[in-house]
């Protein structure tokens, strides 16, 4: 990785997401990104204080379109967003991870049928139940010095919002 890009460079898609898409990867321009990135909301009803944090990510992920390896700082940031929202949901800032992913599991706060990327959201809530293993390894790793390749980093920013809107309870609309 160059240390740093040229004055000239700044603004232009970083060379990581070209290879990317020879590679394979969807093509990405940045007004599609942006325009994706915006449509993935927290709602009203989620405190100020994550929403706040939220849209940090959100906008460390459009960034990562002119520096690539913001993705994996993205990653790490949605990780610390779901981490404090469980805990302000919970009540219980002492818990880990770990444990306020099985919290909220046991308590139903978490369903399959609450992410957008579970296509069979079955009775079993196994998406959700798997959580307490994959999210805490995966955050684990990218906080102690293990980047992740991140392909798409907005992916990361709609499971976040995902799972941290199912905590909160929507405000009710005024008729």
């Amino acid at each position: 990785m160059d240390l740093s890009k040229s004055f000239e460079e700044i603004m232009c898609i970083d060379k990581q997401h070209l290879f990317l898409q020879k590679m394979g990867a969807k093509e990405i321009d940045l007004s599609s990104h942006h325009q994706n990135i915006s449509s993935i909301e927290l709602h009203s009803g989620v405190p100020q204080t994550k929403r706040g944090q939220f849209n940090i990510a959100r906008n460390m992920a459009l960034y990562s379109f002119f520096f690539y390896s913001l993705g994996s700082e993205v990653q790490l940031k949605a990780y610390n967003v779901i981490e404090h929202a469980l805990r302000i949901k919970a009540n219980r800032p002492e818990l880990m991870l770990r444990w306020l992913l099985a919290l909220a599991n046991d308590k139903n706060w978490l369903l399959d049928s609450g992410f957008s990327h579970v296509k069979d959201s079955s009775q079993s809530n196994a998406s959700c139940q798997s959580l307490t293993i994959i999210l805490p390894q995966q955050r684990n790793e990218s906080a102690h010095g293990v980047p992740p390749l991140v392909w798409d980093c907005i992916s990361h920013i709609e499971r976040c919002a995902d799972l941290v809107n199912q905590l909160f309870s929507r405000p009710r609309k005024s008729p």
